[in-house]
């Protein structure tokens, strides 16, 4: 017995060389299982933002069922004839499209809470709900879980404001952007058929004069998509390219996106502000306009690449690989890659261009 109890003590620890073979196995295991960890969450982040699409387009059909259409931008650009932008933003009824929803989309009491009576130059931010702006209210079922600066955004000297992840589409639009960029050097030209203005946007050709550039229109024969940014949403009746292969809804960066993250208080911001909901298919899905991004100086790139630039900035993007989520007209939501066919997405933006969409 005392011999078996000497033998036990004798018994060796571990080596060094042995420890240190032991932590690198648990090392490369942990780097083997570290992607496959991330994969799970993104995968669990990207169902969660599907699924806020799939409760905002229960929410525009509710509201269709009452109104009769999906859910405007209740908002002022260009008044007339004659036409003029002398009643630009003023009336503190105005609202976004997310605030008109927000009856549909268990928001009742917020949207209840809302001063709508406020005095007739004061624009949809200066809204508020019992003392607090309506745009630093945030609502968790506007963010996608990917984009980690969702939520709370201020940017320059602009106070934090309530930003969205999800926008109405104004369609193929013409953007006319002031900074400078030919959208047709990264697009193409589709020639006449799809392009009558040789420049890459407003692909078939609804924009012709002043008031009708981003949808700033309450006409319907000027606006291309769904819902305008002026006081115009589409009817189901309206959709005669049919609602499976019509966009309703996309997924937005708020940090890529100059109307939306970028506007100072006095002009826009935020997700409720109806000023700062004109989004459009025109530019390619995720097109980089992100500052400190892609290459991009964290002050913004410039030219096509500029946060400014309404013809890509005010395009659909996301922070899933390899394209963004889209809610159809039909209510469903589908996965567009970013390497979509440019005439494909156009069709899909344009809700009555009458042409065949392929697979997509």
């Amino acid at each position: 017995m005392k011999a078996e109890l000497f033998q036990a003590r004798q018994r060796k620890a571990f080596t060094l060389i042995e420890l240190l073979v032991v932590i690198a196995i648990i090392a490369i295991l942990i780097a083997l299982l570290l992607p496959a960890v991330q994969q799970a969450r993104e995968a669990a982040r990207r169902t969660q933002c599907k699924n806020n699409l799939k409760q905002l387009g229960l929410a525009h059909h509710n509201y269709h069922d009452v109104y009769g259409s999906f859910a405007p931008n209740i908002n002022i650009i260009w008044s007339g004839p004659p036409y003029t932008t002398a009643n630009r933003g003023r009336g503190g009824s105005q609202a976004s499209s997310l605030v008109n929803l927000l009856p549909y989309y268990e928001q009742a009491n917020l949207f209840q809470s809302i001063d709508f009576n406020n005095a007739g130059t004061v624009k949809p931010w200066a809204q508020t709900v019992n003392g607090r702006l309506v745009n630093a209210t945030l609502l968790t079922g506007l963010q996608c879980p990917s984009d980690s600066r969702s939520g709370l955004l201020a940017t320059g000297s602009n106070p934090a404001r309530a930003m969205t992840n999800y926008a109405g589409s104004t369609g193929s639009t013409w953007q006319a952007s002031p900074v400078g960029c030919n959208l047709s050097t990264i697009v193409g030209n589709g020639g006449a058929l799809y392009d009558p203005n040789d420049d890459g946007e407003d692909w078939f050709g609804r924009g012709t004069i002043g008031q009708y550039a981003r949808t700033d229109t309450p006409h319907s024969n000027g606006i291309s998509g769904v819902i305008a940014r002026s006081s115009w949403a589409a009817k189901m009746r309206d959709i005669t390219d049919g609602s499976s292969n019509t966009i309703l809804m996309g997924e937005v960066r708020p940090i890529c996106s100059d109307a939306l993250g970028y506007w100072p208080p006095n002009t826009g911001g935020g997700w409720a502000d109806s000023e700062s909901l004109w989004f459009s298919t025109t530019a390619p899905i995720n097109f980089p306009t992100c500052p400190g991004e892609n290459g991009n100086p964290s002050a913004g790139g410039a030219g096509c690449r500029s946060h400014q630039n309404w013809n890509t900035s005010m395009g659909f993007k996301s922070l899933h690989t390899g394209g963004a989520q889209f809610l159809l007209c039909d209510g469903s939501v589908r996965f567009l890659s970013q390497n979509i066919d440019h005439n494909t997405y156009q069709m899909l933006g344009d809700r009555w261009d009458g042409f065949v969409v392929g697979e997509f």
